[in-house]
């Protein structure tokens, strides 16, 4: 969302996890699969799904992101989000429900607060936007994966 112009408008992925929505811009995806079961590769509960030569390391959104052990998915995700970091290591992000491709514009994202009360979930949330469709308003944290990355790592 480094794009100030109102007018340009982003294609963005959204996931929900747990009762939260995420967004991540569509170019940051290399991806979206089935994923694997444990007999062609999917190891979700160990953190790593083989696809074919690739080996893919998970993401825990549930710890990373601070979601309660409750809310954690029972079984195997049925897709999996696939991402490439700056050190052309291949990530996943397990899914319980398939992510959707939508177009929004730029100016509904709004930079996350830099206040010390949001500090902690900073490193991983770089905007935020509220949509609305018919029905309901819903809240987008769009990731930063940099962040969401090094979090990772640690």
């Amino acid at each position: 969302m480094d794009d100030t112009s109102t007018s340009k408008v982003a294609k963005i992925i959204t996931f929900k996890v747990a009762d939260h929505w995420f967004a991540l811009p569509m170019d940051t995806v290399l991806k979206i699969v089935n994923c694997p079961s444990p007999n062609r590769g999917g190891m979700v509960n160990l953190g790593l799904v083989q696809l074919g030569s690739h080996t893919i390391h998970l993401l825990d959104v549930y710890r990373t992101v601070g979601l309660s052990s409750g809310a954690e998915p029972l079984g195997q995700p049925p897709f999996l989000l696939v991402l490439r970091n700056n050190q052309k290591k291949l990530w996943g992000l397990p899914l319980e429900a398939p992510p959707d491709l939508i177009e929004l514009p730029c100016k509904v994202f709004n930079p996350v607060s830099t206040d010390k009360h949001f500090m902690s979930k900073k490193q991983w949330i770089s905007h935020i936007a509220v949509i609305s469709d018919q029905t309901t308003n819903r809240t987008l944290l769009l990731l930063d994966l940099k962040g969401f990355f090094q979090s990772e790592a640690a």
